[in-house]
């Protein structure tokens, strides 16, 4: 009796997906799992560290309200009243630190007499603000966040103010810098005056910079 020829071994066949149709391919595949790692991996080399020292430039800087801006709400609680009213705010940032900034800031209501406070600030790595205001009659606090607008970057603030009458004032804005030349440096909307100028109605003592 003859022996049989041997038989030869064909190649393991993966198969494969396309378009509906099932496919014979003699060629091996990564593990999933290497893949997605690899992936991962590349996602993670990629992405930028993000630190408190990305809004160091926030130092000498001045903020103002812009004209789309300066509509704010008073509440009187006692009536139920809402009235609308101007709100322009001005502050220059005199100093940061790590997350932390300080200045002095001037605001006035409609036809009011300009009222000041000192401005202590925080800021987080991913731009989320909180505010202090800190005057003779009381401290408020506001929040915002470092927002891109129109190419700038803007500071999305918002709050309410209790004012010695019991009422409340609430506004939110786009507060945008200003500096010598700008025309917002020159007159500012609602006011009418230079920044400077505004910025003359600051009385009282002026954050101390950090030291250490």
């Amino acid at each position: 009796m003859l022996d049989s020829p041997p038989r030869r071994r064909r190649p393991r066949l993966a198969l494969e997906s396309l378009e509906g149709r099932l496919l014979l391919s003699t060629t091996p595949r990564a593990p999933i799992a290497n893949r997605a790692a690899e992936i991962a991996s590349a996602r993670h080399v990629a992405a930028p560290r993000v630190t408190a020292g990305r809004w160091s430039w926030l130092a000498d800087t001045t903020w103002y309200v812009p004209t789309p801006n300066l509509s704010a709400t008073i509440f009187d609680p006692a009536s139920g009243a809402l009235v609308p009213v101007l709100d322009q705010t001005v502050y220059h940032i005199s100093g940061y630190r790590n997350g932390y900034f300080w200045g002095e800031t001037v605001s006035q209501l409609g036809s009011g007499e300009p009222t000041s406070s000192a401005l202590v600030g925080t800021v987080t790595p991913q731009g989320r603000l909180l505010l202090s205001f800190s005057s003779s009659e009381n401290v408020v606090q506001g929040y915002g966040q470092m927002t891109r607008k129109h190419g700038q970057w803007t500071m999305e603030n918002q709050m309410f103010t209790l004012t010695s009458s019991g009422a409340q004032v609430g506004h939110w804005a786009y507060m945008v810098q200003t500096r010598p030349g700008m025309r917002s440096w020159n007159s500012l909307p609602s006011v009418g005056v230079s920044v400077p100028t505004f910025l003359s109605n600051y009385d009282r003592p002026g954050p101390s910079p950090i030291v250490r």
